[in-house]
């Protein structure tokens, strides 16, 4: 443009240089005598540059012209262009949302199988220690020793009595010591020279036989809280402590009765446990209506029906709510005929 500007002024200085040359080499220098000399020269010089400098101008405003339509054409491009790349950003915004959207779900999943997986790890760690402390159970079972001839002169002394001799003069350990334990309490409860204080006879052979059989129970109770503190629910609860439960003889069920019920335990925390999980469902226990006593049989030991209820958990109405004996046959019956059941039968839980 520039260039152009530059050579129509020259052509335009050469044209007029070119008339006012041809004008003096034809009519010389000096001023016109007349106005009508003057108007001639007008004339001329009009006549010769007016149309070059006209077409130069028409020339310089074509190539404008031609220069703007290309200015236009190139802006129409950016615009295009610019146009084009707006589309692009959105394409490209678009696909950053989806992946955005893609790592958020992947992020998501990826949190729901981490938390899966913690679950997973803290039910294994759960079921490694509650199967390792059952084994520890298992020993300690098998740890145990009794011999009824040494402690049984020590418990008649106890209660002042006179010394009866005991036959039995048999170490024994393991689930044969818990039955001979069992026996002689069961012995000691129903004779005739101690009487029906059981919860006072079981006192006085825990005193004795704890450092036997107190490791047992302690162990039994961590079970049980092991069980309760590191699982959610009910069912689940119960799915545990059945296991646990199965490996519990009647003999290991009777104990655990009195023991749980002994001053010298705890402030009731273990029974809560044992009437939670209904350890005592499957004791083998029958209720004798006439003396309103139970029995608890293999070996024999007489309960009061008082010291039965301690595991029964009734209501303000009235009602069972629930009890260690859960759905214990013999406990039915007995709740039916003291009016603790509803008239279909079930607790009011």
């Amino acid at each position: 443009m520039e260039k152009l500007i530059k050579r129509i002024c020259i052509t335009a200085a050469i044209t007029a240089l070119i008339a006012i040359g041809t004008f003096i080499s034809h009519f010389g220098l000096g001023f016109a005598s007349n106005i009508g000399n003057w108007g001639a020269v007008g004339d001329f010089f009009g006549g010769v540059l007016n149309p070059t400098f006209a077409l130069l101008s028409l020339i310089l405003i074509a190539y404008t012209l031609m220069q703007n339509k290309k200015a236009l054409e190139q802006s129409e491009k950016a615009i295009e262009q610019g146009t084009e790349a707006i589309k692009q950003n959105e394409r490209a915004l678009r696909v950053s949302n989806e992946e955005l959207i893609l790592t958020r779900n992947e992020l998501k999943n990826s949190a729901t199988a981490l938390e899966e997986q913690a679950k997973l790890l803290a039910v294994q760690s759960f079921e490694t220690t509650f199967f390792n402390m059952l084994e520890l159970h298992n020993n300690i079972l098998k740890s145990i020793e009794h011999n009824p001839n040494k402690s049984w002169k020590l418990f008649y002394s106890k209660f002042d009595r006179g010394i009866i001799a005991h036959t039995e003069n048999i170490d024994s350990s393991g689930s044969r010591a818990i039955y001979s334990l069992t026996k002689q309490l069961g012995s000691l409860i129903s004779n005739d020279s101690i009487g029906s204080n059981a919860l006072q006879v079981f006192d006085i052979i825990f005193a004795y036989e704890n450092q036997s059989f107190g490791n047992f129970f302690r162990n039994l109770y961590q079970v049980l809280k092991l069980i309760q503190s590191n699982t959610n629910d009910y069912e689940t609860h119960k799915k545990y402590s059945n296991i646990l439960r199965a490996q519990l003889s009647n003999q290991e069920l009777s104990l655990l009765f009195f023991n749980c019920l002994s001053s010298e335990v705890d402030g009731g925390q273990f029974k809560e446990l044992v009437i939670y999980f209904k350890l005592l469902e499957h004791l083998n226990i029958k209720y004798d209506s006439i003396f309103n006593i139970f029995k608890i049989t293999s070996p024999n030991i007489t309960l009061t029906a008082e010291l039965v209820e301690k595991y029964l958990v009734i209501d303000e109405s009235g009602k069972l709510s629930t009890s260690a004996f859960g759905e214990n046959p013999q406990l039915i019956q007995y709740c039916k005929n003291k009016g603790y059941l509803n008239q279909n039968g079930d607790s009011s839980s």
